[in-house]
C-alpha cells in the first residue's frame, strides 16, 4: 500500500492516506502529552531547551480504518493502530514518521481486514 508522505516540517493534526482495495487508512500526526524529553537520559542540555522552545516535539501516529461500500465509506475502527513517543521536526526531514505511518496502516489494513471477517461470520 502507498502513503502518502508527511512535509518535512509536520505539525498535529497532518495526516497520511493510503488505501489497498475498498480499505481507505488515514493516519494522523497527534501530540503525545504523555512524552518529555524528561523521559529519557538520552537528551543534551540543547534539545530540551529546542524542545521548551516548540521547535520539536512528541507526537503520536493514530491509524483509522474506513471501507468503501457503494458510493459510502464506512469507519470501520477511529483508532486501528497507534503508536506515541515520536520526535517530530527534530532532525532532518521527519522521512522516519513515513516509515512509522506506513507500518501503522498495514496494521490498521489488518485489523479492517479482520473486521470485516467477523462481520461476515456473524452473518
Amino acid at each position: 500500500m502507498e502513503l502518502t508522505k508527511f512535509d518535512g516540517f509536520a505539525i498535529c493534526s497532518d495526516t497520511v492516506t493510503g488505501s489497498h482495495g475498498d480499505f481507505m487508512i488515514t493516519v494522523l500526526l497527534d501530540h503525545d502529552p504523555d512524552v518529555t524529553p524528561h523521559c529519557f537520559d538520552t537528551y543534551s542540555g540543547s534539545d530540551m531547551e529546542a524542545w521548551a522552545d516548540n521547535k520539536w516535539f512528541f507526537g503520536m501516529l493514530k491509524a483509522k480504518v474506513e471501507l468503501k461500500v457503494g458510493s459510502q465509506s464506512v469507519l470501520l475502527d477511529d483508532v486501528a493502530a497507534v503508536l506515541g513517543g515520536i520526535e517530530v521536526n527534530k532532525t532532518g526531514n521527519n522521512a522516519h514518521l513515513d516509515v512509522q505511518a506506513r507500518a501503522l496502516a498495514q496494521d490498521a489494513l489488518e485489523r479492517g481486514i479482520e473486521i470485516v471477517e467477523q462481520i461476515k461470520t456473524a452473518a
